[in-house]
């Protein structure tokens, strides 16, 4: 991958290659998509409602995060159309083609330049900053590169007398499984997870978490818990270094 040039965080919205909107763009089949968004951003049919014709309008699918070319309710983080390394949905988020593993014609694909921390429509080899944030008070994580949302969700963090931390970390390590154990506890083989600050006697990560599924709740320890379906994503996103910001709210 190329080096490190500046590390830079550029507002994306201005080098995203989906074009512009205009009031004036007609839906031609009502199905809650302009021709354009259709034709440039999602590759459906701006005359057929339902392209994948899985009984859902394609407007209504993208709305709620599914795939309007491929049936049976596939999510678009899910999906890889063009088989770059990079899921539809972040993808669309950041103004890639769908269709094309190498939108900015650099020779690198565009999962790879995400991976790495740069920006998949910009030959510059310009490094962007990752940042994980989490809101203990909506009991959210969503994480950017740079300006960009790629995902959020729900998360589970401590309880009141075993308080997650707050302030600005980064990642110190990437462990693949940890076995967390403690009085009134004994979760092995946990997987996916991210230390960020090292205690006395603790350790605190984010990490999977598959014995509960009160997410949006606090019931942690101290680390902040992900659900697995999130969890694997972001940690293989994440570098040693990458940002986090825990915050009230």
């Amino acid at each position: 991958m190329r080096k490190i040039v500046t590390l830079v965080c550029l507002i994306l919205g201005s080098l995203l290659l989906v074009p512009a909107v205009h009031a004036a763009d007609v839906d031609s089949d009502g199905d809650g998509l302009t021709d354009t968004q259709e034709i440039n951003i999602y590759h459906t049919d701006p005359n057929l409602a339902d392209t994948d014709a899985d009984g859902f309008p394609d407007g209504t699918e993208v709305k709620q995060g599914y795939s309007p070319l491929f049936g049976n309710k596939k999510k678009m983080v899910d999906i890889d159309s063009d088989k770059d390394g990079l899921n539809d949905a972040w993808e669309i988020a950041l103004g890639t083609d769908i269709t094309n593993l190498d939108t900015d014609g650099d020779s690198y694909k565009d999962g790879q330049e995400v991976l790495a921390g740069y920006n998949p429509s910009d030959s510059e080899p310009i490094k962007l900053e990752k940042i994980i944030q989490v809101n203990l008070k909506t009991q959210h994580l969503s994480y950017l590169l740079c300006n960009t949302v790629l995902e959020e969700f729900p998360i589970s963090s401590g309880l009141k007398n075993t308080p997650t931390p707050i302030g600005k970390f980064a990642v110190l390590q990437k462990r693949p499984t940890v076995h967390y154990k403690g009085v009134g506890f004994d979760f092995p083989n946990t997987k996916w997870n991210l230390r960020f600050k090292q205690g006395p006697t603790l350790s605190y990560y984010i990490h999977g978490a598959y014995w509960h599924d009160k997410f949006g709740k606090p019931m942690s320890h101290g680390c902040v818990n992900v659900s697995y379906a999130n969890m694997e994503r972001l940690y293989n996103w994440a570098d040693v270094g990458t940002q986090i910001k825990i915050a009230k709210s």
